[in-house]
């Protein structure tokens, strides 16, 4: 997925806190013999199984609950003192089968007996506190449901938030390296000891690391955000982390605001009777020309700011690798074209190019206007991942000026146009 974030990052030094060597040795050398394993059940499984899970005895222990309306990749049920989350996502082509479940017992209560399909569980007690991530993503989820002083590990550097900068240049939160770079070091994790450990995980070898820090005692969680169809899915893994800090309430109130928001903008395309076409690629694709965006959640902001995407198809919900030829073939006549560069400079020769009917217009875009090159953070990654009524914003203004006059756009400008010859 070369459209990451973390595709651009260095992940910089690790920041490795102390830790005990021998102990950490006979761990990674456990790691090593179980290799891949699943496991089912965490930590908290010492704790004796008593309560019936269908009892209703106890009083309700989460007052405010979810209720996921647009995610597909996870779901949650309530019993009376836990919650029963189900992960689940297949893949053919990332050769990723996943359907796992999580049981999240609130602190100091039984854990329930593990039948109706919990015997492989993983156990967690809830509310958790200190929280690491090796995504942007879910670094700005945590921020946004009030844990910003909850993180102890990230990433890297490489963030836009200020905020978050200056807590990881004063080393009060840890680099354990991007996602994409490699999965995080068993030692470093284990210097740190987050109550649980929330990992971006993309294919075998990044659920295989989930495993092994799971064979370690630690609680590793996969993350499947990023593989939601639509932009409200994906925005809606809010509510799986607040899961795990019992943040339900918070969750709740942003995603309903950012819903409204996001109706009313698209009640206003709705009204139009002559749709504006528009296509969303990535320059260069790791295995072809392009990676176009025609039926995952970047997509779904075409056709909610009332655009029609040429490039959709029923094919897979991420980016898919697609050649010159096919792209002019699909995309010469559309209106707009959107891309993740600030110049073509690096495109193919004008010619090419000046068939396009949206780059004889001048009608191309890029969405990096807020980056810190400095430090090679993009807020693309960030802020939209819990407020996408600001991209949804910025495209209706784009695709159609009138209904929102006098807005700025804060994430798109116009790309620089080295070789159009009109």
């Amino acid at each position: 997925m070369s459209e990451s974030p973390a595709a651009f990052k260095n992940s910089g030094p690790l920041q490795l806190c102390a830790f005990n060597g021998p102990r950490v040795l006979f761990l990674l050398l456990l790691v090593s013999l179980v290799g891949g394993t699943q496991l089912g059940c965490g930590p908290s499984t010492t704790k004796k199984k008593t309560l019936d899970i269908e009892s209703a005895e106890l009083d309700i222990s989460f007052p405010t609950k979810v209720d996921i309306q647009y995610a597909e990749n996870f779901s949650v049920t309530y019993g009376p003192n836990y919650k029963v989350v189900d992960i689940h996502f297949n893949s053919a082509n990332r050769d990723i089968v996943i359907n796992q479940k999580l049981l999240l017992v609130q602190r100091g209560t039984p854990v329930p007996e593990l039948r109706n399909g919990l015997q492989n569980a993983w156990i967690m007690e809830v509310p958790l506190h200190t929280v690491a991530a090796n995504d942007d993503g879910e670094i700005t989820r945590l921020k946004a449901l009030g844990l910003k002083n909850n993180i102890i590990a990230m990433g890297g550097g490489a963030i836009y938030d200020p905020e978050l900068r200056q807590l990881w240049e004063e080393k009060k939160i840890a680099s354990i390296g991007y996602s994409f770079h490699r999965p995080p070091l068993p030692e470093v994790i284990l210097s740190l000891n987050p109550d649980v450990l929330i990992l971006y995980s993309f294919n075998q070898d990044r659920m295989a690391s989930v495993e092994k820090m799971r064979a370690l005692g630690i609680n590793a969680i996969p993350q499947f955000a990023w593989a939601e169809s639509s932009f409200l899915g994906k925005a809606e893994w809010l509510k799986f982390s607040a899961l795990f800090f019992n943040k339900e309430r918070e969750a709740n109130e942003l995603f309903e605001k950012v819903v409204t928001r996001c109706g009313h903008l698209m009640e206003r395309v709705r009204q139009k009777e002559e749709k504006k076409t528009a296509f969303l690629v990535y320059h260069p694709s790791e295995s072809s020309d392009w990676s176009a965006h025609r039926n995952d959640f970047y997509a779904s902001f075409l056709e909610a700011a009332g655009a029609i995407n040429v490039l959709a198809d029923d094919g897979p919900t991420h980016a898919v690798g697609m050649n010159n030829e096919k792209m002019l073939s699909l995309a010469k006549n559309a209106d707009f074209w959107i891309a993740n560069s600030t110049s073509d400079e690096n495109w193919p020769p004008a010619d090419y190019l000046d068939s396009f009917k949206a780059y004889r217009n001048g009608q191309v875009f890029h969405y990096q206007k807020r980056t810190r090159y400095e430090h090679n953070a993009y807020d693309w990654y960030e802020t939209p991942e819990v407020r996408p009524d600001l991209v949804l914003e910025d495209l209706v203004f784009i695709f159609y000026p009138e209904l929102l006059p006098g807005h700025v756009p804060k994430y798109f400008e116009r790309i620089e146009l080295t070789k159009n010859e009109f």
